[in-house]
């Protein structure tokens, strides 16, 4: 069987239990791929963690789903964030040792070994106040002003109530709006 636009999320969810299950899982995956990337890059530091994010989440996501545990008691979008939610929070926790990104190198060498030299990454206010704020408010700005979910989807992804997350969001606005201010006043 093939699927097409109409068909919704919760109902492939559904199906992803059943033979028709490879079928399924594409279309979910090739509809919110972008979405999972895009939550994840916002919250780790390097394109290649929230490559790798991206799939290790998926990855748990095709698991659980083959093993029915997506219940549809929220929408699949919260779901599958929550779980990315997870996978960036484990990421983070890990020690890392330091790397280097290849991505914005320029050429600096003619033969010698020194070949590569990083490009300046301006920095926009945004970027630097977003910076300044704890994981939790990073977290629901990114879910619900970025990604776009309600605050109930946004409480089902955070594992809070809506009411918790509904007094999150308006800290974190507060808070970004502060540090916007404070930058400001620094320029």
């Amino acid at each position: 069987m093939s699927w097409d636009k109409e068909d919704d999320d919760e109902r492939l969810a559904a199906c992803c239990g059943s033979e028709e299950s490879g079928q399924a899982l594409e279309t979910l995956f090739r509809r919110h791929i972008g979405a999972t990337y895009a939550f994840a890059h916002r919250f780790l530091p390097t394109r290649e963690d929230a490559e790798e994010a991206a799939s290790e989440c998926w990855l748990r996501a095709a698991k659980a789903l083959r093993a029915g545990r997506f219940r549809g008691e929220s929408r699949f979008k919260t779901w599958l964030l929550g779980i990315a939610r997870l996978v960036c929070l484990e990421r983070l926790r890990q020690p890392r040792l330091p790397t280097l990104s290849l991505s914005g190198l320029t050429e600096t060498g003619r033969g010698d070994w020194v070949l590569f030299a990083p490009d300046p990454d301006p920095v926009s206010d945004l970027d630097e106040a977003l910076a300044s704020l704890t994981d939790d408010h990073y977290l629901v700005l990114v879910l619900c002003d970025l990604q776009g979910l309600t605050l109930i989807e946004a409480a089902a992804a955070l594992g809070r109530t809506p009411a918790a997350t509904k007094s999150l969001h308006g800290r974190a606005r507060r808070a970004l709006k502060a540090a916007l201010e404070t930058l400001e006043k620094d320029v």
